[in-house]
């Protein structure tokens, strides 16, 4: 099975460097634009079918997609973004202003990172384990998914046999780039990598 990841399109709240967590906020034109490049460049790759997060910036970045690929779309709640709880909403650095200790624990140790016992990123580690699984028991030879930035991340950890600890030493990709992975006999291995990367949300 080869599995094509991607993050949705930019976003206004990317552009102002505000947090998204489980929010929403509008692609922008080029957010929309760079989407229709990434359908033309995988409408003969032989795609089967996409599976995308249930939030509206992702649904309507694999929409936009579809229009080259004209195939089924699930939504699955399982690849929404990681929340940010209270801080959702606010700039970086508003979060760093009303918590400067925060950040450093979402980078450094994200497995520690909670909020009245909420733990944001294990979590997301136990949907993304579920999907991840789920979708190998498939008989899909090629899937899209579609999904964001910080849940990629968590992903990336499960494919690469990493602790959650280092998910955020994982690099940020940009919107609509490119993570290939081939899974075969119980082995995921990366086979591209777009590298194009994000410093930001």
């Amino acid at each position: 099975m080869k599995i094509y990841f991607t993050r949705h399109g930019l976003t206004e709240y990317n552009k102002e460097r505000r947090i998204q967590g489980l929010l929403d906020s509008p692609l922008t034109l080029e957010g929309k634009e760079k989407a229709k490049e990434l359908g033309a460049r995988l409408k003969d790759e032989g795609i089967e079918i996409i599976y995308s997060s249930d939030q509206k910036r992702a649904m309507d970045s694999a929409k936009i997609i579809n229009e080259a690929l004209k195939l089924d779309i699930i939504p699955d709640r399982r690849l929404r973004e990681v929340s940010m709880l209270s801080h959702e909403g606010m700039t970086w650095a508003e979060s760093v202003a009303t918590d400067p200790d925060r950040e450093d624990l979402i980078m450094q140790r994200p497995d520690l990172f909670n909020e009245g016992g909420i733990y944001p990123y294990r979590d997301a580690l136990e949907d993304a384990i579920a999907f991840i699984f789920e979708l190998i028991k498939t008989n899909y030879e090629k899937v899209l998914v579609m999904t964001h930035g910080s849940k990629l991340r968590v992903i990336t950890t499960v494919l690469e046999g990493l602790d959650l600890k280092d998910t955020n030493k994982v690099e940020l990709i940009k919107g609509l780039s490119l993570k290939i992975y081939d899974y075969n006999e119980g082995k995921f291995k990366l086979l591209h990598d777009d590298e194009d990367y994000d410093n930001f949300v």
